[in-house]
């Protein structure tokens, strides 16, 4: 597959990174100098290429020439982006990634269409929808309907924490 791929790149400009300055300054490094594009590219042209039945991170990695760190990142980032979807059932104890042209030959009881949430990445949402309701109302003035949504996010956080 020859079409040119935008670069997805949803952790500040990069790939993803932990708090690290080795990590964060590979990420920043990668991304400007092209190697985060052709990766993600060459991920895609090797799951277009595997057609309606996917590969695994592991048969990706060998094919490659990537390890596990650099193909699960490309296939998280591409899965949150929709450009992939990953089957339900396993190949190799790992599941398949699929490009989302063949999302057409499956039910979706078969498929993940979306990546799973961590209870971080769900407290986090949470955090932004507080944020976002917060300056909203200092936008638009506080109101009875502001003060009803802030304290509903406010309970459904500590709902979340509390299941911790």
């Amino acid at each position: 597959m020859k079409t040119d791929l935008q670069m997805f790149v949803p952790y500040n400009g990069t790939g993803g990174y932990v708090e690290r300055p080795a990590s964060i300054e590979r990420a920043v490094r990668e991304a400007q100098d092209g190697t985060l594009s052709a990766r993600q590219q060459a991920v895609v042209d090797a799951l277009y290429a595997a057609g309606v039945k996917g590969a695994t991170w592991r048969t990706l990695g060998q094919l490659l020439n990537l390890h596990h760190g650099q193909v699960s990142g490309v296939l998280s980032n591409l899965h949150k982006a929709g450009e992939i979807f990953m089957l339900r059932t396993k190949h190799d104890r790992c599941h398949p990634y699929v490009f989302h042209s063949y999302r057409i030959a499956y039910t979706d009881e078969q498929v993940f269409d979306t990546p799973a949430t961590t209870r971080a990445g769900e407290r986090t949402a949470l955090l932004n929808e507080l944020y976002t309701t917060c300056q909203t109302a200092k936008d638009i003035g506080w109101s009875a309907g502001m003060q009803q949504a802030v304290t509903t996010i406010v309970d459904m956080i500590a709902a979340h924490d509390a299941t911790t």
